[in-house]
């Protein structure tokens, strides 16, 4: 199944955003000075860049088809209530009235973390780059089998 036009603009802002402000380099060298094994900081970054990419994508594209089917248990739930009819109706005030408080400014809540509270995450993963080191040693075997 292919990603429907909304979710691939979703996708797309979702990209470009990170492409904006994402600093690559801060990671990258991070991990550099974490670990000595690395070859190629081109392809680290290029590798590292593309995997987030990968993954924040697919959160869009998983999140959206989440809410499409909250929609539909959420429209089957009024239909209980209210009919056919009186859903469609209640379903269309209740659209409005996001588009609303969109138009307003509202509707994503953003937040940033702290120095601190990356520093502690980037901590966390120290132990997990061997770990992932030989993951990706074991896949690129397995690859050429």
């Amino acid at each position: 199944m292919n990603l429907d036009i909304e979710t691939r603009g979703w996708i797309s802002g979702t990209v470009n955003s990170v492409f904006e402000k994402q600093i690559v380099l801060e990671t990258v060298n991070w991990i550099l000075e974490t670990d000595d094994q690395v070859e190629s900081q081109e392809d680290l970054a290029l590798g590292y860049f593309m995997g987030s990419l990968m993954n924040i994508a697919g959160n869009v594209a998983s999140r959206r088809k989440l809410e499409e089917k909250s929609e539909k248990q959420f429209k089957k739930g009024l239909e209980k209530i209210y009919g056919k009819e009186g859903a469609t109706k209640e379903l269309r005030e209740y659209h409005a009235i996001l588009e609303e408080a969109r138009a307003k400014g509202g509707g994503q809540i953003e937040s940033e973390l702290t120095e601190e509270e990356t520093e502690d995450i980037r901590n966390m993963l120290i132990p997990m780059i061997q770990r992932f080191r030989e993951k990706i040693r074991k896949e690129l075997a397995m690859r050429s089998i």
